[in-house]
């Protein structure tokens, strides 16, 4: 049955007279730069080679607000957080549909709010029935809002709501105003139990012999408040909605809309389902448990890890859920009908789009340049946190590369999409929806075809194998790598370093004691052993200095960096990595401790047929050290961008834009 749709979620309007009075005070967080010219700028993130291309969060994650009408188009904004890595509340537009019907949104448009924005005060904004526009943030155990005026474009004081009837803090909440002209506040409390050792870290717990995570898996559910005017209490007072074991690990967020005469709330969650419930508006309380579903009545699962949902409505009577999460934001079109068990049903999520942004592919984005069709210009393949592995194909040249638009690589068929689940992760099931895909393109097996290596968050070590054709390459599935029959096994999230040494191909990844080592390569799916790798003293080269799941990490690219014939290691590192050694390594033990994510370089001061390595030294641009946020950075050393003479650098980050670092800026 279709049903007109309603919307009653979070909105904010801005008045014209105010909008020029907030402009005066915002500004953008991306870079400043020309955004016409697409041309590489050394130390500066790589544009997207089109005039649209996949919007970029703000940070790892981007927490949705909710929408917004700005100026007279009326046409709705989005409105995200950033988190505390780069704390920031924006605002950006939508401008409109491509062809696929993707959304297409505007740069974003940073706004102040009436406290230092730390990234820690999760928000919601709501706009009432009077027009009157609310802020609310959690400052721990209690709520803060202030009105939003409209004369001076500024939030005014800040007003506190205590949460009262909650057995314990809350993690997320939302806020919507019933048809009834009630306000409805739902909270997100966890269930009660031992789920850490508070000895150990998550990355120091393991498995039980028996193979299951020590611990219990945390859930959450959902209390409510309903309040018939909240500027005149002091006080909310939580009543239970659901049980506790609602959602597993915790609720992202909430946003609500009505379909016909039905109102729901909807959950987002760490792994990144939908819960749908009926809202009795009267009593606000929920009557009715279900899922949001695609056409093909399968659960709808966000791509990624979490899923802070906010509901929109679009031109062309498009309307329907806006979702981020780690490494992106997708949007999913409202179907206006339910399945045969009463689901809502939604279509399968498509990226949403961006005017003129910086090149995108999620978080902690691993990148390897081939020419992956065979066009003769250099394409990128780049792994992401997600477990994805993409495609950006350049429709421009070599020294002017135009990469467009990431596209999921396939491999039998079916899309590359690397999770670990419950039991494959070395942090255990909290991380079961990060992939943290590592690829590396070589022509692995000497067909003329570029083929895919891979490490990823598994500590598997696999290969795909192209059986296509230069111009159409088509993956076969993943195939471990053997050594004297068993699978390859080493630390996870290396992007494993591979080439021909003295005419042979090598591979190095990190192994069991958390040191470089090397392989020599027998057949497609098998190697030998070529011993530990060792400095120029004699000594092993390690690579972290705290164990569990510190260990691993490295992104290795074996190339003749410095062109004296033999080739070096180029080794993107964590912000507390310690290469050779814990001891004075690298990028830790630098001027200041545990500054950032690095580039080192090992220059071979050996031969191809017996490396040894020098101290590593920090890549440098401009005299100043890389330094490129905390989990990782990857580099790929490249022709693009130059005469094709000299190796230039492009660096993944940890917020999914890539690096460009031209040769002549770079010292070490």
């Amino acid at each position: 049955m279709v049903r007109k749709t309603v919307h009653f979620g979070v909105t904010l309007l801005l008045c014209l007279g105010c909008a020029a009075t907030v402009s005066a005070q915002q500004a953008t967080y991306s870079i400043n730069r020309d955004r016409s010219n697409k041309q590489l700028q050394s130390g500066s993130p790589i544009l997207t080679g089109a005039d649209i291309g996949r919007f970029v969060l703000p940070s790892l994650t981007g927490y949705v607000m909710g929408v917004a009408t700005v100026g007279q188009n009326n046409n709705p904004s989005l409105f995200l957080q950033s988190d505390k890595r780069s704390p920031g509340t924006y605002y950006y537009t939508f401008k409109r549909f491509t062809e696929k019907g993707e959304p297409v949104f505007s740069q974003g448009v940073r706004l102040y709010l009436p406290f230092e924005d730390t990234g820690e005060n999760r928000g919601v904004i709501l706009q009432d029935s009077k027009h009157n526009i609310w802020g609310f943030w959690r400052f721990s155990k209690v709520l803060k809002y202030a009105r939003f005026n409209a004369a001076s474009g500024q939030f005014g004081d800040l007003q506190t709501l205590a949460v009262k009837g909650l057995p314990r803090n809350f993690s997320t909440f939302g806020v919507t105003e019933t048809s009834k002209g009630k306000f409805l506040f739902v909270f997100a409390v966890g269930k009660p139990g031992v789920f850490s050792d508070p000895k150990q870290g998550p990355d120091s717990a393991y498995y039980t012999s028996e193979g299951f995570w020590p611990f219990d898996l945390p859930s959450a559910g959902v209390y409510g408040a309903l309040t018939n005017d909240f500027t005149r209490t002091e006080s909310l007072n939580a009543v239970v909605l659901t049980g506790l074991d609602e959602a597993l690990f915790s609720f992202s967020g909430f946003t609500s809309y009505r379909e016909g005469q039905t109102a729901y709330v909807v959950g987002g969650v760490r792994m990144g389902n939908f819960l749908a419930y009926t809202l009795d508006e009267n009593k606000g309380i929920f009557d009715k448990k279900r899922y949001l579903v695609g056409t093909d009545e399968v659960l709808l699962r966000q791509p990624g890890v979490n899923a802070f949902p906010a509901y929109c409505k679009m031109p062309g009577n498009k309307e329907g859920i806006i979702a981020s999460g780690e490494g992106g934001i997708c949007f999913y079109e409202n179907i206006h009908r339910s399945d045969s068990k009463g689901n809502p049903v939604f279509s399968d999520p498509v990226y949403l789009m961006q005017e003129d942004p910086e090149l995108y592919g999620g978080s902690l984005v691993v990148p390897s340049l081939a020419d992956w069709d065979g066009d003769g210009v250099t394409d990128m393949i780049s792994g992401a946190s997600s477990g994805h592995i993409f495609f950006f194909k350049n429709t421009g040249t070599n020294s002017k590369p135009a990469f467009q638009s990431p596209v999921p690589l396939k491999a039998g068929g079916r899309e590359i999409h690397i999770q670990p689940g419950y039991r494959e992760d070395i942090q255990g099931p909290g991380e079961a929806r990060w992939g943290y895909t590592c690829p590396t393109v070589i022509d692995w097996n000497d067909d003329g075809l570029p083929d895919i290596l891979t490490g990823d968050s598994r500590g598997k070590f696999m290969v795909f194998i192209n059986t296509g054709t230069k111009a159409q390459p088509r993956l076969e599935p993943e195939h471990p790598l053997y050594m004297d029959g068993m699978n390859v096994h080493g630390g996870w999230r290396v992007r494993p370093g591979a080439g021909k040494l003295n005419g042979k191909m090598a591979y190095i990844i990190l192994d069991r004691d958390n040191e470089f080592h090397l392989y020599r390569q027998l057949d497609q799916y098998n190697l030998e052993d070529g011993g530990k790798l060792m400095m120029s003293d004699g000594k092993y080269i390690k690579a972290n200095r705290r164990p569990g799941g510190q260990v691993g990490r490295m992104k290795i690219d074996l190339v003749d960096w410095d062109g004296d014939g033999v080739k070096d290691l180029l080794v993107g590192t964590g912000r507390s990595a310690s290469v050779p050694n814990p001891v004075n390594g690298l990028p830790y033990n630098r001027a200041k401790k545990n500054e950032g994510a690095a580039v080192l370089f090992l220059k071979n001061a050996g031969t191809e047929a017996k490396p040894v390595f020098e101290f590593p030294k920090m890549m440098e641009f401009k005299g100043k050290d890389i330094l490129l946020g905390a989990h990782s950075c990857s580099p790929a050393a490249t022709y693009i961008g130059g005469d094709g003479k000299s190796l230039n650098l492009v660096v993944g980050t940890e917020y999914g834009t890539y690096m460009f670092y031209d040769r002549k800026d770079l010292s070490w």
